[in-house]
C-alpha cells in the first residue's frame, strides 16, 4: 500500500497591505491589513499575489502554535520592509543610469546603461573576464531585477521613498 504524501503550498512573502482589506481565503472583512504571499510555481517563480488575513496565512503555511498569526505578521512585515527598500535601491540606480522605472529599453539606452555599467565595476576583480555581451547581460539583469521590485511595490499601493532622508525616516519608523 503506497502512503500519499501532500505537501503544502509553497509561497512566497511579498509584504502587507492596507489596499486590500478582505481575507481571500476565508472572505473575512474590514482587516487592518493583509499578508501577501506569491504562490510559487515548481520552478520556484512568482505566480499570482494572496491577500489573506494572519490567521489563514499562517493555515496556509502550516505554521501552528501559539501566535501563529503573529509570527508570520513579522515575518511579512520584514518582506515589505525590503520591498520597499529594493524599490528605492532600483528607483535611484535606474535614475543613476537614466533609465525608465518600468518598460523596455531602447538599444541605445542599451548601449549607455551598459558602459556606465562596466565603467562603475571596471576594477572588481572579475571585471576584466567579461566580454561585452557579458557586461550587456549583467546590465540587463540588473535592470530587470530593478523594475521588479519597483513593480512590486507599485501592486502593493506601496509609497517608495524618493531621497535619502524619506528612507531614513522609513527605516526608523517601520
Amino acid at each position: 500500500m503506497a502512503i500519499e504524501t501532500t505537501t503544502a503550498p509553497q509561497f512566497r512573502y511579498i509584504g502587507i497591505t492596507d489596499e486590500c482589506v478582505v481575507c481571500q481565503k476565508c472572505g473575512k472583512p474590514n482587516l487592518r491589513s493583509t499578508v501577501v504571499l506569491a504562490w510559487l510555481d515548481e520552478d520556484g517563480n512568482d505566480g499570482e499575489y494572496t491577500y489573506y488575513g494572519s490567521t489563514c496565512a499562517a493555515r496556509a503555511l502550516n505554521v501552528t502554535g501559539r501566535g501563529a498569526g503573529a509570527k508570520i505578521l513579522g515575518l511579512a512585515r520584514a518582506a515589505h520592509r525590503a520591498l520597499v527598500l529594493d524599490a528605492y535601491e532600483g528607483r535611484t540606480m535606474l535614475a543613476a543610469y537614466g533609465l525608465p522605472e518600468t518598460g523596455g529599453l531602447t538599444p541605445d539606452q542599451v548601449r549607455a546603461a551598459t558602459l556606465h555599467y562596466a565603467d562603475v565595476h571596471h576594477r572588481a576583480v572579475w571585471a576584466p573576464a567579461k566580454t561585452h555581451e557579458q557586461w550587456r547581460a549583467m546590465t540587463l539583469s540588473m535592470v530587470e531585477r530593478k523594475q521588479a521590485a519597483l513593480a512590486a511595490a507599485a501592486t502593493l499601493g506601496v509609497t517608495v521613498p524618493t531621497t535619502d532622508r524619506e528612507r531614513q525616516i522609513f527605516i526608523s519608523t517601520f
